[in-house]
């Protein structure tokens, strides 16, 4: 029983590592759950034994492409700058550029996510653990701003828990918009990456003492 119960959650996690980098491949709608039995060598009514619903894969594979940005992420801010507060907070926020140059499927993806979520009115409750698997920036946020008000770099009035989320935010929902594609006559997102480093320039400017 028990390797049976083994087998069982191999095959299961496999079929969500498969879905995952199917999703981040064609986007979320491009992928049908026979793709994704197709994939991982089994018949779709065995798939639909493991999930009921596309969406409860699509919610697991979120769990681990937010794990695959975590380690990314955690490998950048491991780098300690040794320098001021405001210089390593920088650092720190130059993170965004980074997301976005280096994992754009995982943006579509988490844009795809949130709508999926809202046109199917997933309850909350099913999301705990994908809401514990989002990886928090805040941390070398922070820890950049208190260095900076001990060594005079960065301004003391402000209340940083406020202008982490509202940077945090803002640049994700820019670099969603810069995913989805140009949609107006006007818009020319060429120069998406300079754009996002503006952001980031302000939020500096704006922290400095």
């Amino acid at each position: 029983m028990k390797d049976a119960g083994r087998y069982r959650e191999e095959r299961y996690k496999y079929a969500v590592d498969v879905a995952s980098g199917l999703f981040l491949e064609r986007g979320i709608d491009g992928v049908k759950m026979t793709d994704i039995a197709e994939n991982c060598g089994i018949g779709v009514a065995s798939l639909y034994r493991f999930f009921e619903t596309k969406t409860e894969i699509v919610i697991r594979a979120g769990i681990i492409i937010w794990d695959k940005i975590r380690s990314d992420f955690m490998n950048y801010v491991s780098e300690d700058t040794g320098k001021t507060g405001i210089e390593n907070l920088k650092y720190a926020l130059a993170y965004y550029k980074k997301l976005y140059d280096d994992h754009k499927d995982a943006i579509k993806f988490l844009d795809d996510f949130d709508q999926l979520m809202l046109s199917e009115k997933v309850e909350k409750e099913r999301l705990v653990d994908y809401e514990k698997s989002i990886v928090n920036f805040s941390e070398p946020f922070k820890a950049a701003v208190e260095k900076g008000r001990q060594d005079g770099s960065v301004r003391k009035d402000v209340d940083v828990s406020e202008v982490y989320v509202a940077v945090t935010h803002a640049l994700i929902a820019v670099c969603q918009k810069y995913i989805r594609g140009e949609i107006l006559p006007k818009d020319d997102f060429s120069l998406a990456g300079k754009e996002i480093e503006k952001i980031l320039e302000i939020t500096a400017a704006y922290l400095a003492a």
